[in-house]
């Protein structure tokens, strides 16, 4: 295996891990923000998005095999439903907090 596929595997192993961390450490911010989203948005979904698109720039690159490109693509794809999964979080929290649903 590539040390491209190594890195990208390692990556995308410490964005899950550091979003969780931090999602569960500022589970107990209430301060109001200002037009900023919530702590899902600001982060869950943007970071994890972040790391997804710095991933596939990375793999337009040549010189890889085709499993090093199929790695890195799983990788992405994984992070940017990771990413579409907080932002679904944090629009129901939103919506919640806002009167919709469940109000």
């Amino acid at each position: 295996m590539q040390p491209l596929a190594l890195a990208a595997l390692a990556v995308g192993a410490l964005m899950v891990a550091g979003v969780a961390i931090t999602l569960t450490l500022t589970r107990r911010d209430k301060r109001p923000r200002r037009g900023a989203g919530n702590r899902w948005h600001r982060h869950g979904s943007i970071p994890l998005a972040g790391a997804a698109l710095a991933l596939a720039v990375v793999s337009r690159g040549g010189g890889q095999s085709a499993a090093t490109h199929d790695i890195v693509y799983g990788e992405t794809v994984a992070l940017f439903l990771a990413a579409l999964a907080c932002a679904m979080v944090g629009a129901a929290v939103a919506m919640r907090r806002a009167g919709g649903y469940g109000a």
